[in-house]
């Protein structure tokens, strides 16, 4: 069985479900005085960068205006599939150690798709907006050299995207999806260290996914896909669960993250860094069936034990409208089959395994980022 589900986009929901997998949050110090004021930028909810990556803007940003504004361009490539991803963040700082933020990705998709191995693939694109998020961070301590961050992201992104004739519609992957049909929140810790000529950075996080209907109380699909099954139990009468399983059946496990990047300023008007990041998912992901109306989740055959990304950055440092360019490239785990007798069995997944040297410089990241700050 084969099945092509890797993030083509480096996330736009990991952009925001990625931010979240990190929790950078927007650390440094926070005081006009000091060259990394808006050291961060893809933090909790902030606007770039992610479990997918791993590119935050590392620099010396801007500063005077009571509204900020950040805008990431990404562009991810692999064998088989390329993206794009437009995620303005905009921020206000209620007071010097605190700042409120939201994001609103955009975002294109395109790759090829096949479900099993004795299919034909097909090529499949997709667009449009994605999963809203909103951030709080606040610096601590007496320098401003940590700071807690937290965020929520809504579902406001579609997750049930069919492509297909009237009488056999598919409903595509994940990837290749606008949303994830989850809340997601993640709390996160930051911690800065200046040096000579440069700044060292540290975080950690913890992402957990759930879902909600408030005011509903039940699945969202119940009167279309589902129609024709047994309503009864709560993956089709709810109003909360805790643990992140949308309304087609798809599972994303709670995950923790951390990074560690260096910024160096050895030279006048450029920023330079480098970073590594990881995220480890705390259990298997599923996948929903492909077949609209067919509830049959099975795990999921591309599900990655850990990850780690490599990136590189550099900004072109403007009081007014700074300018940042970075790369990066990921590396995971190989992915295991599921046993071809039960392919409900998700213990081949749980698996900790080499990194998959074979993908490693196939598919990368370039991205693209301004800052402004009005008011």
């Amino acid at each position: 069985m084969k099945m092509n589900y890797r993030n083509i986009c480096g996330m736009a929901f990991a952009v925001v479900a990625g931010i979240a997998a990190f929790g950078l949050g927007f650390s440094g110090p926070v005081e006009v005085a000091t060259p990394w004021e808006s050291i961060g930028g893809c933090g909790a909810g902030g606007s770039g960068g992610g479990s997918g990556d791993g590119i935050k803007w590392i620099g010396q940003g801007v500063s005077g205006g009571y509204l900020e504004t950040e805008v990431f361009t990404k562009y991810n490539v692999g064998q088989n599939f390329s993206g794009m991803t437009v995620s303005p963040h905009f921020s206000i700082k209620p007071t010097w150690s605190t700042k409120l933020g939201v994001t609103v990705p955009w975002m294109s998709h395109q790759g090829e798709v096949q479900y099993r191995s004795n299919q034909i693939p097909t090529d499949r694109t997709t667009g449009g907006m994605g999963d809203v998020s909103f951030d709080f961070s606040k610096t601590i301590g007496s320098g401003g050299a940590a700071s807690l961050s937290a965020s929520l992201t809504i579902p406001t992104g579609q997750y049930d995207i069919k492509r297909g004739t009237d009488a056999s519609e598919e409903i595509l992957p994940s990837s290749f999806q606008k949303g994830s049909g989850l809340y997601s929140l993640t709390l996160g810790w930051d911690y800065s260290r200046d040096t000579d000529k440069g700044i060292w950075l540290y975080g950690l996080s913890y992402t957990h996914p759930f879902a909600m209907h408030p005011f509903s109380g039940e699945n969202e699909f119940n009167d279309t896909y589902w129609k024709d099954l047994d309503h009864s139990g709560k993956r089709f009468d709810y109003r909360f669960k805790f643990y992140g399983e949308n309304d087609l059946g798809a599972y994303t496990p709670p995950s923790v993250g951390g990074s560690v990047a260096y910024g160096y300023r050895g030279r006048p008007g450029i920023v330079q860094s480098f970073g590594m990041s990881f995220s480890v998912p705390l259990g298997v992901a599923w996948i929903s069936s492909e077949k609209a109306g067919t509830y049959d989740p099975r795990p999921d055959p591309d599900h990655q034990a850990w990850s780690v990304a490599f990136a590189y950055g550099i900004e072109f440092s403007n009081s007014d409208f700074p300018v940042y360019i970075g790369f990066s490239l990921p590396l995971h785990d190989k992915s295991n089959a599921a046993d071809s007798k039960d392919e409900y069995d998700e213990s081949p997944m749980k698996k900790w395994d080499a990194p998959d040297w074979d993908d490693f410089g196939q598919q990368w990241t370039i991205a693209v980022g301004i800052k402004g700050s009005f008011f």
